[in-house]
């Protein structure tokens, strides 16, 4: 029994500002867009990410085929486009949280039978608390 609690903390991630845990996340679908609507960051703003926390911040950046009922007194959007120079794919994308951030990481995997200049990507979080700051991050990992 001691073995299986050494081994279930020792996976954990953690920080000297406390233990990580996972955040819910929201799309554009759930503030009232179908799921297929396209949108993209107006020229200029490709190939870096933003945390949009005012309606005039997205409709500066952000073109889109619907218009989200993003309420920015709540929630922020964390937004970009990542460029790659050969193909690569979405892999996967999570939030979390400590005692002093907000961290939204996506990882990409390099796929050299696609083409893609750039992939986009988006996440609504509820606004933090206490002063907390956001961080995007993004991975690329090699296919195996």
């Amino acid at each position: 029994m001691l073995f299986i609690l050494m081994v279930r903390t020792g996976c954990e991630k953690t920080n000297e500002n406390g233990e990580y845990a996972d955040v819910e996340y929201f799309k554009f679908s759930d503030f009232g867009c179908e799921t297929g609507d396209s949108w993209y960051l107006r020229p200029g703003y490709v190939g870096k990410n933003y945390i949009i926390r005012s309606q005039q911040e997205f409709e500066e950046c952000i073109a889109i085929e619907c218009n989200p009922q993003i309420d920015f007194s709540n929630f922020v959007l964390l937004i970009g486009v990542k460029l790659f120079n050969s193909g690569a794919l979405l892999f996967n994308e999570m939030v979390q949280e400590n005692n002093s951030e907000v961290i939204y990481t996506i990882t990409f995997l390099k796929d050299e039978s696609t083409v893609a200049l750039g992939i986009p990507y988006h996440s609504i979080v509820r606004k933090p608390l206490n002063g907390k700051s956001i961080r995007i991050v993004e991975i690329v990992k090699e296919t195996l």
